[in-house]
């Protein structure tokens, strides 16, 4: 017997108990060994183990999330990892030395084992269903090592409903390190920020998030003139829908806006009186559609639909003479509002007039000539 043993790796080890001197008197005619025909006195192999690690030490990078639009990210829109989480996990043994052995099938860290993997936000509710059902990705990467590392997949996103005044996306990730069997970070959880102000993973950018939605002017003048239709991005101050002049990366292109009910003698069909050109990416927030002058006697109006949902409807006029042509879609679901009352999934929606009175004024149409 002995108690003076120790280990301080993982695994595992197979004994054999063997008296050599019981039969020692036969050293001269009997074979020294366990064999049927020595003289040994020998045990079956057993096995011992196996042994495991008595904790785990972790080390963390410095994570960041990449803004969906440069400096903010509306309610309602996907935003990513820029630098992805990582931990390291390394194996110790009950002296803090590092069990090299942990590895390959020693390993035992699986996505199984892990628990209480959570995100927490000081503020919003944060939609995390995009994220990988395996995150976070485990890999042995050898002498006692892993690292867990974790992805936003399609992305991440605040959800939206109702108007809020803009918050700082303040984002904590949190997971128990656990192997298999049962060995653990003593400070579980290991963690990534705080769900409080200042003190969340990191932006590379900015934090703000901003509920937002997406307007169109109504616009009137000559038949005999290009006529110029403003549209721009609102956010929610918390008293009402303002410019959104952080916004210079939302595109919605002259085709993503379908037009319909026409009036008057304006028509879109068979062949196309006006059509729209411009649009494209946001400039602070502002952006100009201009309709073509339908000319002499195309008095009338029509009504334009900025397609923001996921798939397109209607159809549109890109070019003057030519046949309407399907409309595209944006596909900018995080600006749509509730124009019809109701929620905010409704595309935005307004009258281009040609030929009508503004406001109470008679002119129609003047020009001085010189």
């Amino acid at each position: 017997s002995t108690d003076v043993a120790s280990y301080n790796e993982v695994g595992s080890f197979a004994l054999q108990l063997v008296d050599s001197n019981f039969a020692s008197v036969d050293t001269n005619d009997t074979v020294g060994d366990c064999s049927a025909y020595g003289r040994y006195v020998c045990s079956a192999t057993m096995d011992f183990g196996r042994f495991v690690p008595d904790h785990f030490t972790i080390t963390y990078n410095t994570p960041t999330f990449a803004a969906a639009c440069s400096s903010f990210t509306y309610l309602g829109q996907k935003f990513n990892y820029s630098t992805a989480p990582e931990i390291t996990v390394t194996a110790k043994g009950y002296s803090n030395n590092t069990t090299s052995l942990y590895q390959n099938s020693w390993w035992r860290v699986t996505n199984s084992s892990l628990t209480g993997k959570m995100y927490t936000t000081a503020s919003g509710t944060l939609d995390i269903s995009g994220a990988p059902g395996t995150d976070p990705a485990v890999s042995a990467t050898g002498s006692g090592a892993g690292t867990l590392t974790f992805s936003s997949g399609s992305g991440f996103q605040f959800s939206r409903s109702t108007p809020v005044a803009p918050f700082d996306a303040e984002i904590s990730l949190e997971i128990n390190v656990v192997d298999a069997d049962g060995i653990s970070y003593a400070s579980n959880p290991a963690r990534f920020g705080q769900p409080s102000a200042g003190a969340g993973i990191a932006f590379s950018a900015g934090k703000p998030m901003r509920f937002g939605r997406f307007a169109i002017g109504n616009a009137h003048g000559s038949q005999l003139l290009p006529l110029t239709v403003p549209v721009e991005a609102q956010y929610w101050s918390g008293t009402a829908f303002v410019t959104n002049t952080l916004d210079s990366c939302s595109t919605i292109t002259s085709t993503d806006y379908a037009m319909s009910n026409y009036t008057g003698n304006l028509s879109g069909s068979p062949t196309c009186e006006t059509a729209i050109s411009g649009g494209g990416t946001l400039s602070a927030g502002r952006g100009t559609l201009i309709f073509a002058a339908p000319g002499t006697g195309n008095d009338g109006s029509v009504t334009l639909t900025a397609n923001l949902g996921a798939s397109a409807s209607g159809s549109t006029c890109a070019a003057q003479g030519a046949s309407p042509i399907s409309a595209t879609t944006a596909n900018l679901p995080h600006l749509l509002g509730n124009w019809s009352g109701g929620a905010y999934d409704t595309n935005p929606s307004a009258r281009a007039s040609f030929g009508v009175y503004k406001g109470s004024e008679e002119v129609i149409y003047i020009r001085e000539n010189y």
